[in-house]
C-alpha cells in the first residue's frame, strides 16, 4: 500500500474521480497525484444501508466508520451536500485539476461543483473511456507503485472487483458480474483516466 505524507502532497496537482454509484447504497470520492502515485479515498454510506447489511448478514461497514475509513451519513440516503463540502475542503488544502464524474448519476453535484470553481468532467463508463486507464491501474499495482496507505475499504472493494473484457482486448471493472462493491476502483481509474489525457496532451520540449 506504501505510506502516504499528506504534508508532501500539498500543492501537488492531483485529479478526483467521483462514483456516486446510487444514493442508498456507498459512493467513493479518490484522489490521484500522478508525480507520486498517491491516492486518497474518501468513502460515504447512509445509516439505513448498514442497517439493510447487518439485517441481511453481509459484510459489516461498522469497524471502518468507527475508525473513520468510511463516512457514514444519518438517513436512508447518501447527502451529496456533504460530499460537496468534503470536496470543497479538500480543495482548498490540494490542487484538484479536475474532478471526474459519471453526469448520468450526478448532474446537479456537477453543476454546483462547477459554480464553487472545480473543473468538472463528464467520464463514461464504457469500454472507450475505462480500457486505458483500467490498465495502466493493474500496471501501477503489479510494479508495486501505487500508495494508497493501506486503505482497508480501497483494498475490500479491489478483491471484490470483476473485470469485463471485449473481443478486441478492452477491459473495465463491471459492477454487474462483481459481487460486492467497488465504487472506490471505479474513482481512481476515472481519476487515473482523466490524468493519462493531461499527460498525453502536454507540451513536449524539445531538445536542440
Amino acid at each position: 500500500g506504501g505510506e502516504i505524507d499528506l504534508e508532501d502532497l500539498a500543492g501537488r496537482d492531483c485529479y478526483a474521480g467521483l462514483d456516486l454509484a446510487s444514493t442508498t447504497d456507498t459512493a467513493s470520492l479518490v484522489l490521484y497525484f500522478p508525480e507520486v502515485h498517491a491516492v486518497l479515498v474518501f468513502v460515504w454510506v447512509p445509516e439505513r444501508a448498514c442497517l439493510e447489511r447487518e439485517r441481511r448478514n453481509k459484510t459489516r461497514f461498522d469497524g471502518w466508520i468507527a475508525s473513520g475509513d468510511m463516512l457514514c451519513t444519518p438517513g436512508d440516503v447518501i447527502d451529496y451536500e456533504r460530499i460537496r463540502a468534503k470536496i470543497n475542503e479538500l480543495g482548498v488544502q490540494y490542487r484538484i485539476v479536475e474532478i471526474a464524474i459519471d453526469r448520468w448519476n450526478a448532474t446537479q453535484l456537477a453543476t454546483q461543483l462547477q459554480g464553487d470553481g472545480f473543473e468538472v468532467v463528464g467520464f463514461g463508463q464504457g469500454f472507450a473511456s475505462m480500457t486505458a486507464p483500467t490498465k495502466d491501474l493493474e500496471c501501477l499495482v503489479i510494479e508495486g507503485k501505487l500508495r494508497h496507505g493501506g486503505h482497508p475499504v480501497m483494498r475490500w472493494m479491489a478483491g471484490n472487483v470483476s473485470v469485463e473484457t471485449d473481443a478486441a482486448g478492452n477491459l473495465k471493472p463491471s459492477k454487474k458480474t462483481s459481487q460486492e462493491k467497488i465504487d472506490a476502483i471505479v474513482a481512481l481509474i476515472m481519476a487515473l483516466g482523466r490524468a493519462l489525457v493531461q499527460e498525453e496532451s502536454a507540451p513536449s520540449i524539445g531538445v536542440l
